[in-house]
């Protein structure tokens, strides 16, 4: 059995049967996912698994993986399928944080584990399923203590600023975090991930304004930050 507090993953596409070309949706995601995994396969417990068609689930070892992994995933997913299908599909998320009640056998599937730590999340993306803020929420995190309420609002917050990125700011956002993840960053370092992702060169103008209009670095920072917080709290609660 594992003793101490996991932080559990799972997501789902939202709206899936609505779809058009689902097909297509699905080779994508399978494919993120494996490049997520193999990413970040030295902080992954359990790799992110699809379980029940257009659901997946996994284990990591840190908040902010699963914050990073979060907004990677939902970034280029959006812009992946905005770009093959024409419809920009979004996914969304609970996170749990607890104990499992059954050991890690596996870990480059996520299936036949159990316990408090997925219970939790699927307790949080049940909630995002009833109350989505008016599509502002994409997720939450559950750790059955009342310090979830503060986490919440932060991650509202977060949710409300991310979802209202247009195409372009959502590009700049992908190659910022994809690059440097939630570490300080100067314009030298974004102007290059912005020309390697995109193949074109970009001007120091272009390159400020991108960073202003998106308010990323207030953005990182937040997520950075809060994750921190949560895994002081972790700490705490792990015994």
């Amino acid at each position: 059995m594992e003793e101490n507090n996991k932080v559990a993953l799972i997501a789902d596409i939202v709206a899936s049967k609505q779809i058009k070309d689902r097909k297509t949706v699905q080779e994508l995601l399978n494919s993120l996912l494996d490049s997520i995994n193999i990413q970040f396969k030295e902080s992954i417990a359990s790799n992110l698994t699809i379980t029940l068609g257009d659901e997946f689930q996994g284990i990591v070892d840190s908040v902010e993986t699963a914050f990073l992994i979060i907004d990677l995933v939902t970034l280029a997913l959006e812009l992946d399928s905005k770009k093959e299908t024409g419809e920009a599909v979004t996914l969304r998320w609970g996170i749990g944080i607890g104990r499992l009640s059954t050991p890690i056998k596996n870990r480059k599937v996520s299936i036949g584990t159990d316990g408090p730590a997925y219970w939790y999340a699927r307790e949080a993306i049940d909630s995002v399923h009833q109350y989505n803020d008016y599509g502002q929420l994409n997720e939450k995190l559950s750790t059955g203590q009342p310090d979830d309420d503060f986490f919440n609002s932060v991650i509202r917050l977060q949710n409300v600023l991310r979802n209202d990125w247009t195409q372009s700011q959502k590009e700049t956002a992908y190659a910022i975090l994809k690059s440097v993840g939630y570490d300080e960053f100067s314009n030298q370092v974004i102007k290059q991930a912005l020309s390697d992702y995109l193949k074109q060169p970009f001007s120091e103008q272009t390159v400020s304004k991108r960073i202003i209009s998106t308010h990323i670095k207030q953005y990182t920072h937040s997520r950075g930050l809060l994750a921190q917080q949560i895994e002081e709290w972790r700490t705490k609660h792990d015994h």
